[in-house]
């Protein structure tokens, strides 16, 4: 499972979003900026995924659709 575009587009953009998963995860801010350039597991871990909902994400705009 990913996350989605929404959420690695707000990783990317936003400075205050990206410092705030990188204290979650105690890494250097430009350590989760590359997590979402390669859309890595890591951030569907489940801190990550409580930070996202306590940002307003629902879990349909958090996690990519799967495709059968």
């Amino acid at each position: 499972m990913k996350v989605s575009k929404i959420i690695l587009d707000k990783i990317l953009t936003d400075n205050e979003f990206s410092l705030g998963l990188a204290e979650i995860f105690k890494i250097k801010q430009i350590s989760v900026e590359l997590l979402a350039r390669r859309n890595s597991g890591k951030l569907t871990q489940y801190q990550a995924v409580m930070y996202y909902k306590k940002k307003g994400f629902t879990e349909d705009q958090i996690f990519e659709k799967e495709t059968a």
